[in-house]
């Protein structure tokens, strides 16, 4: 039996925005609203959507790197959000980020020893010679060579630097790691061979990732679980097989029509959404979906449905879903 390492609990992140002579408070940017979700140790929860749906700000928002406006975020049992700046000065060994461009959140002005050994030397881990070994080893295991940690960021290809930036997530040997789309800034030759290595450490050093993504077939590929965002909410949640497979949700089925099939042979009807996202500032009423979606009645447009379980493992917010608008057509 797997145990959960990561437990939500309506998770909300909202902007304010300000007007007025006395910069007012005048309404919210609803970028995470309500969001739930489970994380068993050891395995990969993928996380995809379109680009504004709050995916990256669901991720900071765990690690606690962004206050949240509400709800809770469990890691082992203990409410990360409730910590204090010592109890998470503490839990930020165990919970680490892969940034999605290696190169802005790489310190230029430091070499790669420095970059990779910093975290060590803030926690009082180690120093001197047994800091170089440490970082040496990492930068081994991440597939670059030893002496590297002398170089600088700007004398490395995008796809090093993002290893560098993995190296440096694991120094503190954490049990949980957000990948905030890490492969999104690299060439599609170099973003297999990153996905590899992220599998490979997860087996090495047990880890658990929280793999954020738009690219549905590299999310197939690396991940257990699937969820699916859309304007601050979890829409879909289930098995990757049973996602790609039997996608109950209108906006899930769009998304995976979307998605290249490499059979010639094979016959795929393309989905095309109407309209544009609405702003998280002025979500819809009822169903956030509803103004898109081709299958919306009008308790689409007044209630907002529930995340719940429709078959074992497999959630969806949708009411319409046991009229099966959500098998594809």
């Amino acid at each position: 039996m797997t145990e959960p390492i990561v437990k939500l609990e309506n998770i909300k992140k909202y902007f304010p925005i300000r007007g007025g002579v006395f910069s007012r408070v005048v309404g919210n940017i609803k970028a995470v609203d309500d969001v739930s979700f489970v994380i068993n140790k050891g395995e990969t929860l993928g996380l995809v959507g379109e680009s504004g749906c709050g995916k990256s700000t669901l991720g900071r928002t765990i690690l606690k790197l962004l206050d949240p406006t509400g709800g809770r975020a469990f890691y082992k049992n203990n409410d990360i959000f409730k910590t204090d700046k010592q109890q998470l000065r503490h839990l930020r060994r165990e919970l680490q980020i892969i940034f999605q461009d290696p190169f802005s959140s790489l310190n230029p002005r430091l070499n790669v020893g420095e970059i990779i050994g910093e975290s060590l030397e803030i926690h009082g881990e180690v120093s001197g010679k047994e800091k170089q070994e440490r970082v040496e080893y990492m930068l081994e295991v991440c597939g670059l060579a030893p002496h590297h940690h002398r170089r600088y960021p700007h004398e490395f290809s995008g796809g090093q630097r993002q290893r560098i930036g993995i190296a440096r997530a694991l120094t503190l040997n954490p049990d949980f790691v957000v990948a905030d789309e890490p492969i999104s800034s690299l060439d599609v030759s170099i973003q297999a061979q990153i996905v590899n290595l992220m599998e490979e450490l997860q087996d090495t050093f047990g880890l658990t990732y929280l793999f954020i993504s738009h690219d549905l077939s590299m999310v197939r590929h690396i991940s257990n679980n699937v969820a699916v965002m859309y304007l601050g909410k979890v829409v879909e949640i289930c098995g990757k097989n049973e996602l790609y497979q039997n996608p109950l949700h209108p906006y899930t089925q769009a998304l995976l029509s979307a998605v290249p099939i490499m059979d010639p042979d094979a016959k795929s009807k393309r989905i095309i959404l109407k309209g544009d996202v609405p702003s998280p500032a002025n979500p819809p009423p009822g169903c956030n979906f509803n103004p898109r979606c081709r299958y919306a009645e009008e308790r689409c447009r007044q209630e907002e449905p529930e995340l719940r379980e429709i078959s074992p493992g497999h959630q969806v917010s949708c009411h319409l879903v046991e009229k099966g608008v959500g098998k594809l057509d």
